[in-house]
C-alpha cells in the first residue's frame, strides 16, 4: 500500500515544523548562553571595578593615616621645640638672676671693706653669752638703770634714775 500523498505531505510538514522548532530552541539556547556570557562578563567587570575602587579607597585611607601621623609628629616636634626653648629661656633667666645676685653680693662685700663705709658692720666688743653681756641684757630687759652701785641717782631701792 502506497502511502498517500497527503500523509507524506503531513509527515513532511511535521518534520519541517519539528526542524524549525528544534532550530528555534537551539537559537534560544544560544541566545541564553550569550546572555549568560554577557552577564558573566558584566559581573566580572563590575567586580573588577569594585575591587579597584576598594583598592583606591584603601590607598586613600592609608595616605590619610600617613598624613595624620606626619601632622601628629610635626605637632610633637613643635611642642618639643617649644619646651626646649622655654627651658633654655628659663635657664638663661636663672643664670642672669644668679649673676645679678652674685654681683650685688660682690658690691656689698666691696662696700663693707671700705674704711668709713656706711654699710660696714660695727664691731662688737662683748661676745654674746658672756656674763657681762647677760648682765647688760638683764638690766635693759628689767628696766633697771645701767649705772653701777653708788653712782648718782641711785636710791635705797636700788633703782636708778630710770624709775
Amino acid at each position: 500500500m502506497p502511502i498517500p500523498w497527503t500523509a507524506l505531505a503531513i509527515l513532511g510538514a511535521g518534520l519541517y515544523q519539528g526542524s524549525k522548532t528544534a532550530d528555534s530552541i537551539r537559537q534560544q539556547a544560544q541566545d541564553a548562553r550569550d546572555r549568560t556570557a554577557q552577564a558573566k562578563d558584566a559581573a566580572e567587570k563590575e567586580l573588577a571595578q569594585m575591587q579597584a575602587d576598594a583598592a583606591a579607597r584603601s590607598e586613600q585611607f592609608n595616605l590619610q593615616i600617613e598624613q595624620s601621623k606626619a601632622q601628629t609628629q610635626a605637632s610633637i616636634d613643635a611642642a618639643d621645640s617649644a619646651t626646649q626653648q622655654a627651658q633654655a629661656a628659663q635657664a638663661q633667666q636663672a643664670a642672669q638672676s644668679n649673676l645679678m645676685i652674685h654681683q650685688q653680693q660682690l658690691q656689698s662685700a666691696i662696700a663693707r671693706q671700705r674704711p668709713g663705709s656706711v654699710v660696714s658692720k660695727a664691731k662688737r666688743t662683748a661676745k654674746r653669752g658672756t656674763p657681762e653681756s647677760m648682765r647688760t641684757k638683764l638690766t635693759i630687759d628689767s628696766g633697771l638703770g645701767g649705772g653701777a652701785s653708788g653712782s648718782p641717782g641711785d636710791s635705797s631701792t636700788g633703782l636708778g634714775t630710770n624709775v
